[in-house]
């Protein structure tokens, strides 16, 4: 399928790479099918392309890439969502929402609210943390090489 993207412009979709997220995306739930596309070879980020309305498409980190200590607990209920079964061996990737202001330096990830995709199954889910010490908005770019990459908070507007 083609869809005409503001950001991507038109591109072609394949059937077999859509992600259905059952219950949509917290604010856009109404959109159940997207597409994940990674931006360049080698690169930690994607576009999550919604494919009902071509006007949506968040942009999405690896949040390991920026956060080594970034922990994330699945309960039960989401390996259920994310059609986990007990017996084999799943094969998902976690990503976060960036922000991404004019100055692309200041982008911030959602590391409350990270996006867990089942490849197997293709189901895909958003979801905050439990008695998580994230918030919506941590710095991306914030680390010096000496610095270890922890998550750092974005206290400002």
């Amino acid at each position: 399928m083609k869809i005409n993207s503001p950001i991507l412009g038109q591109i072609e979709i394949e059937e077999k790479n859509l992600i259905t997220f059952e219950s949509g995306i917290p604010g856009f739930e109404d959109q159940t099918q997207f597409a994940l596309i990674p931006m360049d070879d080698n690169s930690p980020f994607f576009y999550l392309q919604a494919i009902r309305n071509p006007e949506l498409c968040l942009i999405l980190t690896d949040p390991f890439s920026f956060f080594s200590d970034y922990k994330v607990k699945l309960d039960d209920e989401h390996l259920e969502k994310l059609e986990v079964k007990k017996d084999e061996t799943p094969i998902i990737a976690v990503y976060c929402i960036l922000t991404i202001p004019e100055d692309f330096k200041k982008s911030t990830a959602n590391l409350l609210a990270p996006i867990a995709i089942n490849h197997k199954t293709k189901k895909g889910l958003q979801f905050v943390s439990e008695k998580s010490e994230y918030t919506t908005k941590h710095y991306i770019f914030n680390q010096t090489k000496d610095q270890p990459q922890k998550a750092a908070v974005n206290e400002g507007p």
